[in-house]
């Protein structure tokens, strides 16, 4: 083997070996001070948050129209309408002829099944 060939071998060689030694001090000081170190303290069980208050929902409600008749019948129909809890809230007059009652009751909301 000639000699420049074999300098550089030995160079690299001793590059290398330099490199090893320079990285293995900090390896073994990070793996001796992890070692080291107390365990974490157990971690408590937080408290469960109290559930956020709950707020009532807004009332909503159902509209319906009637056509008026006449005088009679108009009004044994809203009477009966407002036994069921209908309210007359508007008239409106439909195409310049038509005239009809708005109106409207509170919605019945039924319980939700479990």
């Amino acid at each position: 083997m000639n000699r420049r060939l074999a300098s550089l071998l030995v160079l690299t060689g001793v590059l290398l070996g330099a490199t090893a030694a320079s990285f293995l001090p900090s390896v073994a000081g990070a793996q001796t001070a992890r070692a080291r170190m107390p365990p974490p303290p157990p971690v408590a069980h937080p408290t469960p948050a109290p559930p956020p208050p709950v707020f009532p929902l807004p009332p909503s409600y159902e509209y319906t129209f009637v056509k008026r008749e006449g005088p009679e019948e108009d009004l044994r129909e809203l009477q009966r309408l407002g036994a069921e809890g209908w309210q007359v809230v508007s008239t409106v007059v439909v195409d310049g002829s038509t005239k009809r009652y708005v109106l409207m009751r509170a919605r019945h909301t039924e319980p939700t099944p479990h």
